[in-house]
């Protein structure tokens, strides 16, 4: 049964109470896929089989099987080949006049528009971000058959610039599902797209996520010339986004990683002028609006070796998240800062927690946060619970793959 693309926008808009799944099922229907099949869950909104009884998700990663993973990088193949190929500079107006049935109308960008925007929000909602994944590859199909068909100019650079909206998603869902490398295709591919597009403020939303990879690997060096990029786009992009602010937010964490105090403060600055935007972003590619600066900056604090900074931010992070992965990422970093204290007991305790997160939620970013603490753990080798912890995080990353 078909659902109306105004649902997805009451969705989007939070002009609906509805469950997770329901949201879910809206999105299915409007893009014509099957919940029972794309999203691996029940209609009763329990879990199916693909969560053992250790509670790891095993069909959690959208690119699990290797079939599933070629699948999607012909994907991008597909859609970069379509978005290289560009514009005709003088588009044959008797070609698209004869190619109606496959040219796009403001009706049908503004449908293409919606769908985005409700996969931004499923995903938002979504404790399992991989449920999503699969309506995101159908849209981005679309996106690429319609790039296919001859287009005006002006469509043609819409089109690009939703393909660069739906590829960071893609990219987000693979992020956290601890696929860097492909997330790493997906925002490559969405950077080319906003470059083609001229959209300057997706374009430098596309380089920052990238540039998180760097982050979340420990590269550090390698995420600050691209992250200085994205800060020279943003600089010329929209004045009433935050995109300036989120870069600046990002790259804090990459200074902090360099040992560049100073700088990091001043980013941090920067970054926390994103409280004079009345509408500092859009809910999609552009969520940031300093909601999240605390953790930004008990992040910077541990990456600089500064637990009694980081620990009461963190704790307070704790009382208002219950759920969800910034929940799982506050206990990962409180596992950090008691291996710097160091304090055994709440080392075992909050490390336990993460890990017991990150196997409910299947977020492979607790999981990677976790990961990278593994050498700090070494140094308790000698306290059997932390062997027992480093041992059972190993087992996790393993089978996460």
């Amino acid at each position: 049964m078909r659902v109306s693309v105004d649902v997805i926008r009451r969705l989007e808009q939070g002009q609906r109470r509805t469950a997770r799944f329901a949201t879910l099922h809206a999105i299915a229907a409007a893009l014509d896929t099957e919940v029972s099949i794309s999203f691996a869950v029940r209609e009763s909104g329990s879990l199916d089989s693909g969560h053992d009884q250790n509670g790891s998700s095993r069909g959690r990663d959208p690119g699990s099987s290797e079939m599933k993973r070629r699948e999607l990088l012909r994907l991008v193949t597909s859609a970069t080949a379509v978005i290289g190929l560009g514009g005709s500079a003088e588009p044959d107006l008797e070609r698209l006049k004869a190619s109606a049935p496959g040219r796009l109308g403001r009706a049908d960008l503004a449908d293409f528009a919606a769908l985005n925007a409700g996969l931004w929000a499923a995903f938002v909602m979504a404790q399992n971000k991989a449920e999503v994944g699969p309506a995101v590859w159908v849209q981005a199909r679309r996106l690429t058959d319609a790039l296919r068909r001859p287009q005006s100019t002006a469509v043609r650079k819409r089109v690009c610039a939703l393909h660069a909206d739906v590829f960071q998603l893609a990219g987000e869902v693979l992020f956290d599902a601890n696929r860097y490398a492909d997330a790493g295709y997906c925002y490559t591919l969405a950077a080319t797209a906003a470059r083609e597009a001229g959209a300057i403020d997706l374009w430098a939303c596309a380089l920052t996520r990238h540039a998180y990879i760097s982050v979340y690997e420990q590269r550090f060096g390698d995420a600050v010339p691209l992250l200085a990029l994205s800060a020279d786009l943003a600089r010329n992009g929209d004045s009433e986004l935050a995109t300036r602010n989120w870069v600046s937010a990002v790259l804090a964490q990459a200074l902090a990683g360099v040992g560049d105090h100073a700088a990091c403060e001043r980013s941090l600055e920067q970054a926390d002028r994103v409280r004079v935007f009345p509408r500092p972003g859009n809910g999609g590619w552009l969520r940031f609006d300093g909601s999240r600066l605390a953790e930004d900056r008990a992040s910077c604090y541990v990456q600089q070796r500064r637990p009694d900074l980081a620990e009461p931010i963190l704790l307070e992070l704790l009382k208002k998240h219950q759920s969800g992965r910034r929940r799982g990422i506050a206990l990962a970093d409180l596992t950090a800062v008691s291996a710097q204290r160091p304090d055994v007991l709440r080392l075992v305790t909050y490390g336990a927690a993460a890990l017991d997160h990150a196997r409910q939620t299947g977020s492979g970013v607790v999981l990677r946060k976790l990961q990278n603490l593994r050498p700090e753990l070494a140094r308790f080798k000698q306290d059997p619970h932390v062997r027992n912890l480093d041992t059972e995080i190993a087992h996790l990353v393993v089978s996460s793959h």
